[in-house]
């Protein structure tokens, strides 16, 4: 049994035109750094979306896959995908197929931070952005702030991209405009949503593309999560900036319909960064694995 998830509507993410593989290098980091993109999606390994083999009789870990479970009784039993999760043999199983899909960009693996499991899912979301930013050599996202983050929950309650926040002082991109830029995509854990954003975002086919604005291999949505994340989506906006050292995020996680829909928004402050209640300096630096 298989399962499919979807990542965001086409509102914010039809902008950016799917371009061919490049490996950058900012500040001696690795990695494919917008305006470029990869040259095509990467199939999770191990499949975090495929229940692979399964067996009734072992009940700890009934599947290749230990993050779905077998349920019911007799002939009626079934394959069961979790509406979210942060069980530890799911968490690393789907971060196994993260540091297959970042070594062909000669990334080192993302280490998660120490205190992972005692974070809350909008701060895993938080970490989860600057870990894919910093190993390219962008500077972080500076915290989380609570505006922003009212914002993205707001949205991930609905199911839609999140908008600009109230709330908070937004400043201007490059070009003159609103810096914002915002992600939202279902499924059943934070890191399933970082792999499908980041390296399954553009065109696989009209029955494997879970981007629903990359409707064919040219399409301007392509790539556009992952853009938007990364801070630059292509020559319609500027978005936050790659560059962004001011840069704060809200994150949104909700359960709706049974599974889970996990919302990022970034803006850029019209000033100083406002109070940030979990940043990147107090909150994860410490507890990051010195090799990580």
């Amino acid at each position: 049994m298989s399962i499919r998830r979807v990542a965001s509507s086409a509102s914010k993410l039809a902008l950016v035109v799917c371009s061919s593989f490049a490996v950058a290098s900012i500040g001696g980091a690795a990695g494919i750094v917008p305006p470029a993109n990869p040259a095509s999606n990467l199939a999770p390994h191990p499949n975090f979306l495929s229940s692979g083999s399964c067996s009734v009789t072992h009940v700890a870990q009934p599947c290749t896959n230990p993050c779905v479970s077998i349920v019911g009784r007799g002939s009626s039993l079934h394959i069961r995908f979790p509406a979210f999760t942060n069980e530890t043999s799911c968490t690393r199983f789907v971060l196994r197929a993260i540091n297959v899909a970042r070594s062909v960009e000669h990334l080192t693996p993302m280490v998660l931070p120490t205190n992972w499991y005692r974070l809350d899912a909008s701060e895993q979301l938080f970490v989860l952005a600057d870990l894919e930013r910093t190993a390219r050599g962008l500077p972080a996202y500076v915290g989380l702030n609570r505006s922003l983050t009212r914002a993205a929950q707001w949205a991930a309650l609905r199911r839609v991209d999140p908008a600009v926040a109230t709330g908070f002082a937004i400043g201007h991109d490059a070009q003159g405009v609103n810096g914002i830029a915002s992600t939202l995509a279902l499924g059943f854990t934070t890191l399933e949503a970082d792999y499908v954003w980041m390296y399954q975002d553009g065109w696989g086919g009209s029955s494997a593309t879970p981007n629903m604005a990359c409707r064919s291999p040219g399409a301007p949505g392509c790539w556009g999560h992952r853009d938007q994340l990364l801070g630059f989506d292509g020559a319609y906006s500027a978005g936050v900036g790659l560059h962004c050292t001011t840069c704060e995020m809200g994150a949104g996680v909700a359960v709706v319909a049974g599974t889970g829909s996990m919302t990022d928004l970034i803006e850029v402050p019209a000033g100083k960064p406002p109070t940030m209640y979990f940043t990147w300096a107090k909150d994860v630096v410490p507890y990051l694995h010195p090799s990580g």
